[in-house]
């Protein structure tokens, strides 16, 4: 059997987490959702996820104030942000957030196969503190 890479989908729209939930589970992939920042920065605190897909304009807690909390919190996931038009300038603060944030996609404008490829691509990505973690176990305990 294929590994299963885990994904979260972080968006305020129903359809949205509908339609990449579907076509993300009839491949490899294991898949959440969440309709809130809130509500996704929880799971990502309960359980490991290879990659999240987090929409930027949510009401209450924004997809960059989850983005910030990930980083602060050094939770190890790839990040993808997946934004509608007008989000242009908060995607850019977001992709300079420290390395991070590693693709956009504007709603709407995507191709699913596209994004798809991409998220899978950063599913293969080890975070760098898995890679920590295992070169550690090769250290010396002098």
């Amino acid at each position: 059997m294929a590994h299963r890479y885990k994904l979260l989908v972080i968006d305020d729209e129903q359809p949205i987490l509908d339609e990449i939930k579907n076509y993300f589970e009839k491949r490899d992939f294991a898949v959440e959702t969440a309709l809130s920042g809130e509500e996704g920065l929880e799971k990502l605190r309960k359980q490991p996820f290879d990659v999240a897909l987090i929409d930027l304009c949510m009401p209450q807690m924004s997809g960059l104030e989850v983005i910030q909390k990930i980083n602060e919190e050094l939770i190890p996931v790839s990040i993808a942000i997946i934004t509608g038009h007008g989000g242009e300038k908060e995607a850019v603060a977001a992709l300079n957030m420290g390395g991070i944030v590693h693709a956009w996609f504007t709603k709407g404008d995507y191709d699913m196969a596209d994004l798809y490829q991409r998220v899978k691509e950063l599913a293969q990505i080890i975070p760098e503190a898995k890679l920590d973690e295992f070169f550690s176990l090769f250290e010396s305990t002098e």
